[in-house]
C-alpha cells in the first residue's frame, strides 16, 4: 500500500495530545489538518513506504516549523517530528 493516503496521527506535544490528519498524495503534495487549520507539506520526499517533509503548523503560540520523518507498515505509521522544542516520536493509523 505504501505511504500515500490519509493517516490519523497521535502526537504528544507541550499543548497536550494532538490528533491531526496527515494526507500524502502520489503527486508529492499533501497537508496536515487539525481543528486549528491546514498546513501544506513542504519539501516532501517520498519512497514507497517512507516520507520526509516539513510543515508550518498552527499552534497556540503561532506557527511553528516542524520537520517529519515517517515510515508506513501496512495500515500503521511511525515517525518522529522535530520542532524548536526537540524531537518526539509519534504513531498513526491509515484512515479508510
Amino acid at each position: 500500500m505504501g505511504i500515500v493516503g490519509a493517516w490519523k496521527l497521535t502526537l504528544e506535544t507541550p499543548f497536550g495530545t494532538q490528533t491531526p490528519t496527515l494526507r500524502i498524495e502520489s503527486d508529492g503534495t499533501g497537508g496536515l489538518m487539525s481543528p486549528i487549520g491546514e498546513a501544506p507539506l513542504s519539501d516532501l520526499q517520498l519512497t514507497d513506504d517512507t516520507a520526509e517533509f516539513s510543515a508550518s503548523v498552527p499552534t497556540p503560540m503561532g506557527n511553528l516549523s516542524i520537520g517529519f520523518s515517517v515510515k508506513a507498515s501496512g495500515d500503521a505509521l511511525a515517525g518522529t517530528f522535530t520542532s524548536p522544542l526537540g524531537a518526539t516520536d509519534f504513531t498513526g493509523l491509515r484512515e479508510a
